[in-house]
């Protein structure tokens, strides 16, 4: 599987995390015909003393927040929760907030916009929930409406779901200026780390990205000096209840990008997602999935990873150790006809920690993936995780898994990891 990355000198919490790649480090910083460009936006269906968050109603009102971006040029590629809404965490604001990724390519003087170019729209649909619980059975079907819908013009990104949340103030602090205090906790050193992260990334080790890479330090920390957050324990001094979803709490959104010209059409397929998990209580503590081996099949026939599907929770005393089955959802473009020369695509997979501090993000994947965009790299799907655990300043943080892909260049090849 390749050999591991060296660890930092300094752990910094503003390092990636364990990174996976079917190309080796020097490939995978090739220079390519395309590089894009990111902006992260952030949205919360609670109040923010953070004024970078956008506060919205539901999100339904995602769609008109990005207006202005897509006359731009930018499209969305990836919505999804900072922290599953599930259990107890329902509670947490953080659970109640939405990380919106929109992509475009970098022009340059060779390639340069077309005049009168018509951009997409990103469309938002409810669909009613006539059923207790998300399954892989009823994504499936629902994935049949995605195909039909498909058949029209709409490029499918992404289910997201929304709990409706109680008024509360960030990371289950009390609204008398507890966040805002909390928010300030290490703030002189956040810009020091992302300023340092470039830095980071080039002292990483020459060798391959392939396999197991070594962790950041922000992974040191949370094994060292934190505990992981379990429907127990008492947040800031206040018991936390286990929540229950009452009916009508939950919703259930198809997003979509919808163009106008129908000369382009995709088709959705399921594929397995297979981990290996372990629960302390009705927590998962940690997982373990080969991220590689489930998707380069898919990856060399030219198909995108675009969504994920886990439906985490399990039944009152269920908590043995054992592997959860869920879905990925790739995308294919075209009429996918057999023996058709279509290119295949090269994969990274990053395992990050994001910290919320305060009413802010701290520390994400943002920095590498701007990092990343110069040769060419394309978010296309991001998993979000239940493992969330404190650092040692008392913030939250929680695991998600990022997958990028870029088309295989000429040169090089796909590889199958062993």
């Amino acid at each position: 599987m390749g050999c591991g990355l060296r660890k930092l000198e300094d752990p910094d919490d503003s390092s990636p995390g364990k990174i996976f790649s079917t190309l080796k480090r020097p490939q995978v910083e090739t220079k390519t015909d395309s590089a894009y460009e990111y902006v992260l936006l952030d949205f919360t269906l609670e109040a923010s003393s953070n004024p970078e968050v956008i506060k919205i109603s539901s999100v339904l009102d995602i769609a008109s927040q990005v207006e202005e971006y897509y006359s731009k040029g930018y499209v969305v590629g990836a919505v999804h929760p900072i922290m599953l809404p599930i259990g107890q965490r329902r509670n947490f604001p953080a659970s109640h907030m939405y990380r919106v990724v929109l992509s475009r390519l970098k022009l340059s003087q060779k390639h340069a916009a077309p005049r009168g170019q018509r951009h997409p729209r990103l469309v938002i649909e409810e669909c009613p929930l006539t059923y207790e619980t998300l399954t892989n059975e009823v994504v499936k079907e629902l994935l049949e409406k995605v195909n039909e819908a498909a058949k029209r013009g709409k490029k499918f990104v992404g289910f997201v779901t929304q709990h409706i949340p109680q008024p509360k103030a960030c990371n289950g602090t009390s609204t008398d200026g507890g966040a805002e205090l909390e928010s300030t906790l290490g703030r002189r050193n956040r810009e020091h780390r992302r300023e340092n992260f470039d830095e980071n990334y080039k002292n990483w080790h020459e060798g391959t990205l392939s396999g197991h890479s070594s962790e950041s330090g922000i992974e040191e920390e949370m094994h060292g000096d934190s505990r992981l957050l379990e429907d127990s324990d008492f947040q800031f001094g206040k018991e936390v209840s286990p929540s229950k979803p009452r009916k009508g709490d939950d919703k259930l959104y198809t997003i979509f990008n919808v163009f106008d010209d129908d000369s382009t059409c995709w088709s959705y397929h399921e594929g397995v997602l297979s981990m290996k998990v372990t629960r302390k209580g009705p927590v998962v503590s940690t997982l373990e999935a080969d991220w590689l081996e489930l998707t380069t099949f898919y990856y060399k026939q030219g198909l995108a990873l675009v969504d994920s599907f886990v439906h985490w929770e399990t039944s009152k005393g269920d908590y043995l150790p054992k592997s959860l089955e869920g879905l990925f959802i790739y995308e294919e473009e075209g009429a996918g006809i057999p023996g058709s020369n279509r290119k295949g695509n090269d994969a990274i997979v990053v395992e990050q920690w994001t910290v919320i501090e305060g009413c802010e993000i701290k520390t994400d994947y943002g920095p590498l993936l701007h990092t990343l965009a110069e040769f060419g790299w394309l978010l296309t799907c991001v998993l979000p995780t239940p493992i969330v655990r404190h650092d040692s300043e008392g913030n939250l943080a929680t695991k998600q898994v990022i997958f990028l892909q870029r088309p295989v260049m000429w040169s090089s090849a796909v590889q199958t990891p062993e």
